[in-house]
């Protein structure tokens, strides 16, 4: 038994002997690949984002990205280029390029364009192009080319016209009619527009309107009743018109509203007293009258009996 174990350590003896030659080499060779993998400069997008926090179709906007050099070693004369596919994103000046001298090891850059999104643009993501050209620091050269996707939005405005008052002024307590027209001038509709009047005369009312698809329009309609008089300082209303963009935030639009507010005036006043004086004089007389014909009627009944007895004792 000491013999077996005797000859299988002298048979591992030899394989170590024979696969040490054969084993360094190879460790060699990997922990050179690993620090010419750790030197070789390596540049990436890190980082990007819209200044504006969104790209309007037809308006400018500023893009900022940030590239990362993730080797060990610097690169110098670096030069970062972008562009589309179809021109839908173009510098607002130059040539939508960016140069940076030297970027050291496992350290990162911003770069800025001013853009410009140009009109007819749809509500969708487009491509961006993103191309890193440098040099290591024995001058070999490298590019890079790396994308990515900016969604643009659609201009959404709207306006308010042809606001319709009445003619005249109104009297305390009168119902005023206000129109108005609310117009989509964007490339977008306008989602679950409400139109409401509030301020120092009127009483509080609103209105829902509804959608208003892009180049419509919309009516408001309102009944309120004024609740003041106007004062010498002026008074103060405003008609409020309040909508939705596709992402849920609302959005309003203000119009001033001049209302004035009289006084009732009862032109018929005096007319109306002299009614009512009128009235109580005939009340008066009437009331005279109906004395007097009960009395005269008293008074005539007593004579009649008078008469009747007298003829009686006459016949006797």
């Amino acid at each position: 038994m000491q013999e077996v174990r005797q000859r299988i350590k002298v048979t591992q003896r030899k394989a170590y002997r024979f696969l040490i030659p054969v084993l360094i080499p190879i460790l060699i060779m990997v922990l050179n690949v690993q620090r010419a993998q750790a030197a070789t400069p390596r540049v990436m997008l890190s980082d990007y984002s819209i200044e504006e926090g969104e790209i309007v179709a037809g308006q400018p906007f500023t893009l900022h990205i940030t590239l990362k050099n993730t080797a060990a070693n610097s690169i110098r004369n670096l030069k970062l280029t972008i562009s589309t596919e179809k021109g839908e994103f173009l510098p607002v000046d130059g040539a939508g390029t960016a140069y940076l001298e030297k970027l050291a090891g496992r350290s990162e850059s911003e770069f800025t364009f001013a853009m410009q999104a140009v009109d007819g643009l749809t509500t969708q993501s487009y491509k961006l192009l993103l191309k890193s050209e440098y040099e290591g620091n024995d001058g070999s050269p490298y590019t890079v080319e790396e994308s990515i996707f900016l969604p643009v939005t659609l201009q959404q405005r709207c306006s308010v016209t042809d606001v319709f008052l009445p003619d005249s002024d109104v009297e305390l307590g009168e119902t005023v009619e206000i129109g108005a027209s609310v117009n989509n001038l964007g490339e977008e509709p306008l989602y679950n527009v409400t139109a409401g009047i509030s301020g120092s005369n009127v009483a509080v009312a609103d209105t829902y309107i509804g959608t208003i698809d892009a180049g419509k329009r919309g009516n408001v309609d309102l009944l309120t009743k004024a609740s003041a008089i106007s004062e010498m300082s002026g008074d103060k209303n405003e008609l409020t018109v309040s909508y939705e963009d596709r992402k849920g935030e609302r959005h309003t639009v203000v119009q001033s509203i001049e209302l004035k507010v009289a006084q009732p005036v009862y032109e018929n006043l005096e007319k109306v007293k002299d009614d009512t004086h009128t009235g109580q004089g005939w009340m008066i007389t009437s009331i005279v009258l109906g004395v007097l014909m009960i009395t005269g009627g008293v008074v005539g009944l007593i004579l009649q009996r008078r008469r009747r007895k007298k003829k009686l004792l006459e016949e006797f």
